[in-house]
């Protein structure tokens, strides 16, 4: 086999060293970008396999000729590194996997393979150098970057790697551009092309590459300055015409651990503690939920002031319009719409992310944000102290500087749980404990027209639809076919499948899917940011506040002999007559479709079924409690009885014969007669003693 040799940068260096160390036969004629393989239509007069690098096809190739490529029509497959690679079967070391990930996915790839800052600044500084900038290079991309002061530049130097590395961390997307050339970076790549076409720019016009969100550029000379202008016109109006894809919001129930939530004081000093650094928001009446709601429902969920409700609402305005960062596979990037938080008086909070996705269009993406974001802690630890379950990395991102980073790595194995530090942020951890586990309950809504077809017609069937409503990011985790129709038909509410909409339920998940329209936009997607948003704050509330009460209980029966135990259980007592009279209700809305919706949530969620278990866990407990009451008052009685018992007889000697005067008696006496007071408290002492040796030796009570 033979090898031909493309455009130098680090990538065809890192091959033709391959090929060197391990004999294989190469031909390299030293080209830059663009070489074509017409350049090497001297070689093909031998009969060996040929294998093409990078080469771009401007004549017709031999039929003993194969195209290794990763741009353009090729950008699906893995880096031209990884296909010679695997020809030779040949394992890469870790840094020909950064320079793999570098040329296939830029500064992101190497990120998504958790390369150190360090790894990322060297491999980036190689690649340069292989195409052949300069210091003269680096120093005009630092003029250029200050002269534009904004994410699209104007390059003074004919290599734009020298610029887009220098503020890759500064915009999350930019152009770079001069008279003869312009390079879109991390846009996304589809909506690109098809703005390219629409603009009437050939295929063979342009090049792209690294992934969804990668680089466009088109080739030198196609454009003149002007045009290229014109073209930067209307890709400005074409980014703000962007589309919600999808909504996501993260849910993280915790109950409050710091103090007794019995005492209105203790309750407020505790809420004080954990909201010192929110901002208090007051309901803003909204006729669509106003209408869509009972008056019970709104007096126990809407705040409108900061003392006296049954629930509180704040919000941290800071954070508004923020990024939202998830990596798994790769790098998702939503809008931070807010971060909101809140406390019941039951002593449980609500600590909520509502994110935007404007980016990701594909079902597996949808499906990776929804697995990879809830997580707040790993479900376990291997022995090297990592966990497949979580992301690699968790930011959040304002004004482009990360405010917080988890990444779930531990240099030694925690003694612990330890909370993520996306929860840690804005919550002291020493006051909290989750309600749940290790994952965030998600509400999701998506559009996808496509997707919402195939569920027109068979979603029972549907394993992504079923990964969606049970947020299986890494594929189903049901392998019985009988067992997932089952699931997915209990877990779907399916009113308007006709129309493509559907919505599911799990233990974890509100999830709903639609057809991109305008008329979803204003009904369904609306209705899942706000009336369904509340509707499964209560919910989660209600699961929350019952695990809280079964641990009390649990905690009390655990110290039932204590004398405490009995004004402990009349407060709890109390406290659950006041939770379900001021929040577990059958109906909130008099909507067919929020009422079918609630009511199945409330079977999947298993709240009638654990409130009627709360309900005789507690009333047991009360019953015992008033039974050992009973107890220990007719001890007290019985005590009391044997006293009188004990001292009738001597009361009846006393009162009959006198304490002194017991001369009638003397002439039985065979002590000293004239001794009347000591022959009086003797009889006295003898007749105590009537009562109990009775009790004892012929009755055999127990005293």
């Amino acid at each position: 086999m033979i090898f031909l040799l493309g455009g130098y940068d680090l990538e065809m260096i890192t091959i033709k060293k391959l090929l060197e160390d391990n004999g294989i036969t190469y031909i390299d004629k030293n080209l830059s970008w663009g070489a074509k393989l017409s350049d090497y239509k001297d070689e093909f007069s031998t009969n060996k396999q040929i294998y093409g690098i990078e080469l771009e096809e401007d004549i017709t190739p031999p039929k003993n000729y194969s195209s290794i490529d990763h741009h353009n029509q090729n950008s699906h497959m893995p880096s031209s590194l990884e296909q010679v690679a695997k020809i030779l079967n040949i394992k890469l070391s870790r840094d020909q996997q950064l320079v793999s990930a570098n040329d296939s996915g830029y500064i992101k790839g190497m990120q998504n393979i958790c390369a150190t800052q360090d790894e990322i600044e060297n491999i980036r500084r190689r690649d340069r150098e292989a195409q052949g900038v300069t210091q003269k290079d680096e120093n005009l991309a630092t003029k250029s970057i200050v002269n534009s002061n904004t994410h699209i530049i104007y390059s003074l130097t004919p290599h734009f790697s020298a610029i887009s590395d220098k503020v890759y961390t500064k915009y999350d997307h930019f152009i770079i551009y001069n008279d003869t050339k312009i390079v879109f970076y991390n846009y996304e790549v589809k909506k690109t092309l098809d703005f390219l076409s629409k603009n009437s720019i050939k295929p063979q016009d342009y090049y792209n590459g690294g992934g969804e969100f990668g680089f466009v550029g088109i080739k030198e000379d196609v454009l003149d300055n002007k045009e290229i202008k014109s073209l930067l016109k209307e890709f400005k109006k074409m980014l703000e015409q962007k589309k919600i894809i999808s909504h996501h919001i993260f849910m993280f129930p915790f109950i409050i651990i710091d103090g007794k939530d019995e005492d209105e004081d203790e309750r407020n000093k505790n809420r004080a503690k954990l909201t010192q650094d929110w901002e208090f928001q007051a309901y803003r009446d909204n006729y669509n939920e106003r209408a869509y709601f009972h008056s019970f429902f709104q007096k126990s969920m809407f705040t409108d002031k900061k003392e006296d409700e049954n629930s509180y609402f704040y919000t941290k305005k800071e954070y508004k319009n923020s990024e939202f960062i998830i990596c798994k596979s790769k790098e998702y990037k939503l809008n931070l719409k807010s971060i909101n938080l809140r406390i019941f008086t039951t002593g449980v909070g609500i600590l909520s992310f509502h994110l935007e996705n404007t980016k990701h269009t594909d079902i597996e993406d949808i499906l990776e944000i929804n697995d990879y974001g809830r997580r707040i802690y790993p479900e376990y630890l291997d022995e090297k102290q990592e966990c497949t379950l979580v992301p690699n990395y968790i930011k959040i991102k304002k004004n482009q500087e990360t405010v917080v980073e988890e990444n779930f790595r531990y240099k030694e194995r925690p003694t612990e749980i330890k909370l993520s530090k996306i929860i840690t942020k804005f919550l002291p951890e020493a006051n909290i404990r989750p309600a749940i586990d290790d994952r965030m309950v998600v509400i999701s809504f998506y559009k996808n027209s496509n997707f919402s077809n195939d569920l027109k017609r068979d979603y029972i069937k549907n394993d992504k639809w079923y990964e969606y409503v049970y947020i299986d990011g890494a594929g189903k985790t049901v392998q019985n076919n009988d067992m997932q129709y089952e699931l997915i038909k209990k877990a779907t509410y399916s009113r308007w499948q006709g129309y493509g909409t559907l919505f599911g339920i799990s233990k974890y998940s509100f999830v709903a899917m639609a057809e991109d329209s305008d008329f979803i936009e204003k009904t369904v997607e609306n209705h899942m940011k706000t009336m369904y948003f509340q509707m499964f704050s209560l919910l989660l509330m209600l699961r929350a506040t019952i695990l809280k009460f079964s641990a009390e209980v649990s905690d009390i029966a655990d110290d039932i002999d204590k004398p405490e135990t009995a004004e402990k259980v009349s407060k709890l007592y109390k406290r659950y007559i006041q939770f379900v009279n001021r929040f577990y209700f059958r109906e909130i809305t008099a909507k067919d479709q929020g009422l079918e919706i609630y009511e199945k949530a409330m079977s999947i969620l298993n709240i009638q079924r654990d409130i009627k278990d709360l309900d005789a866990e507690i009333e047991e407990l009360h019953k015992f409690v008033e039974i050992q009451t009973e107890k220990e008052t007719a001890d007290k009685m019985n005590t009391l009885t044997w006293i009188g018992g004990v001292l009738l007889p001597p009361s009846i000697v006393t009162g009959f014969l006198g304490m002194n005067t017991l001369s009638g008696l003397s002439k039985y006496a065979w002590f000293d007669k004239s001794d009347y007071g000591l022959w009086s408290i003797g009889t006295v002492l003898i007749s105590a003693t009537i009562v109990p040796i009775y009790l004892k030796y012929f009755k055999k009570g127990d005293l």
